[in-house]
């Protein structure tokens, strides 16, 4: 009886002391993780960069555009809404799925008119768009789908899709090729397009 006492006594000790010993791991990876997060943030936050990373923006631009046209595919509202940055998306979202019968769209033989930037220097944040354009058709008609992607750190990061557009081949040959996902009678836009405000940032720091 007195072993067993004894037996009892020592296996709760053990259970307590492995109880300490998980609880201070538990600490030491909140301490390191929270040690490194603020680390990482700091550095982030004194980095200087003098170059865009061009490189990098295409990548994630041809990863955002991969996706974004998987989720018109699919025709739901859902998959394409948290694809784009812009908080409130639902109409421009649903307007951008009823524009065409994606789901009969020749996604594979689209054809793109070249990636690249309609900003001419990152903003103040660091952050700056990269977009391309695509022809596509849907049945037997032809569209004009612009995706924009926006970076931050120079290129560096991927911040996701800010703006999903379409219109007609025939207002985009109409306006000589130079429309860029902007919204009128004739397009539908979801999200919000990044290059315009900070074209407009560029124009007002003359």
């Amino acid at each position: 009886m007195l072993y067993y006492c004894f037996a009892m006594k020592g296996n709760n000790t053990m259970r307590k002391l492995l109880i300490f010993v998980a609880a201070l791991a538990v600490l030491f990876v909140a301490v390191t993780a929270i040690t490194a997060s603020k680390t990482l943030n700091e550095a982030k936050a004194n980095e200087t960069f003098t170059e865009i990373d061009y490189y990098s923006m295409q990548e994630y631009s041809d990863q955002n555009v991969e996706s974004i046209m998987k989720a018109l595919k699919s025709g739901s509202s859902e998959n394409l809404s948290k694809l784009i940055t812009a908080s409130d998306t639902k109409d421009g979202v649903d307007a951008v799925l009823e524009f065409a019968d994606w789901s009969n769209a020749d996604f594979d033989n689209a054809v793109g008119m070249g990636a690249g930037s309609l900003s001419s220097a990152p903003d103040a944040n660091g952050r700056i768009d990269m977009s391309e354009r695509f022809f596509v058709y849907a049945g037997d008609s032809k569209y004009v789908l612009f995706i924009e992607t926006v970076n931050s750190r120079w290129g560096r990061t991927n911040d996701g899709v800010s703006t999903v557009a379409v219109t007609t081949f025939e207002h985009f040959d109409a306006l000589d090729y130079g429309w860029n996902g902007e919204a009128d009678d004739y397009s539908a836009v979801a999200g919000s397009l990044f290059w315009t405000g900070n074209q407009a940032e560029d124009e007002g720091a003359e």
